[in-house]
């Protein structure tokens, strides 16, 4: 499953979802996590979209980096 589609599920049932990276990585996707991380990538160009959508994609360690980062943007927007 693509990580959009995994997002979507959260965001519509308010249910955790596994999402599985390329790396075999297992990761419990958050309401609260689909938000931020929808939320920040929603405010990017295509082309970031698309390296964000990648990048949550690829591996376990850069999923995390990403999520890190939609955490501290949208907490930043927040203030």
């Amino acid at each position: 499953m693509k990580i959009i589609s995994s997002l979507q599920e959260v965001l519509e049932s308010k249910n955790e979802v596994l999402f599985e990276t390329e790396d075999g990585l297992n990761i419990h996707i958050t309401p609260e996590d689909a938000y931020s991380l929808v939320s920040v990538h929603d405010s990017l160009n295509l082309g970031n979209q698309r390296k964000m959508r990648k990048l949550l994609e690829e591996s376990g360690e850069s999923f995390f980096k990403v999520l890190s980062f939609s955490y501290e943007q949208f907490n930043d927007k927040e203030s």
